[in-house]
């Protein structure tokens, strides 16, 4: 099947921009709730790291890491750079620094140290991510005379993430089962292990 490049980079660039909108949208939400400020450039922040990771598993997990996925990836590093902040926390563990330009060109251990250190990285940025959405989630869907289903924004944004992964799959026209398997896989065990745990009240506490 042939894919339109461009369409593929405009419905990925909706979707970002849908999320950024959903994580801006928090801010008058946990003010409304709690009269005090929601600083949302920390979610984003953390939204585009993990999204730049999560595309990053997704364009290796056919082997091949083409040109154009490491552009498509590069373009949603607007508010945090998943590189920079492993270059700063590995800085002793990784053997070069690493950058968008030359991710492409790392050797083979260095692109195995990458790998290694991607789930840990990734794990404490969706903790972190989860914790503010299940809470005005949480809140929301019982604030007022408002309900909504717990889970909301956090299940619109996890939505534009598997959106924007399943695109970067096809951006190359050779999509591979083993690519849209990792985006969904991906999401469901970072974002979805941690929101269970805290939907099920064991953290969220009052």
């Amino acid at each position: 099947m042939e894919y339109d490049r461009q369409d593929i980079l405009d419905k990925a660039a909706q979707a970002y921009d849908h999320a950024e909108s959903t994580i801006r949208a928090l801010d008058g939400v946990f003010h409304e709730i709690t009269k005090c400020d929601y600083d949302p450039e920390i979610t984003l922040a953390q939204f585009d790291m993990i999204l730049q990771g999560v595309l990053l598993s997704v364009a290796c997990a056919d082997g091949v890491f083409e040109p154009i996925e490491q552009d498509f990836i590069q373009q949603f590093a607007m508010h945090g750079d998943l590189l920079e902040f492993i270059n700063n926390k590995f800085k002793d563990d990784l053997a070069v620094e690493l950058t968008w330009e030359l991710i492409a060109e790392l050797p083979e251990e260095v692109a195995a140290s990458l790998l290694n250190v991607l789930p840990q990285v990734l794990d404490e940025q969706c903790e972190e991510l989860v914790i503010p959405l299940a809470a005005i989630d949480f809140s929301y869907s019982r604030y007022g005379d408002v309900c909504t289903t717990p889970g909301d924004f956090l299940k619109s944004i996890e939505t534009d993430m598997i959106s924007i992964a399943c695109l970067l799959a096809v951006v190359d026209s050779e999509g591979t089962d083993d690519e849209l398997n990792a985006a969904v896989t991906m999401m469901y065990e970072l974002e979805g292990k941690h929101w269970r745990e805290l939907l099920s009240g064991r953290a969220l506490g009052s």
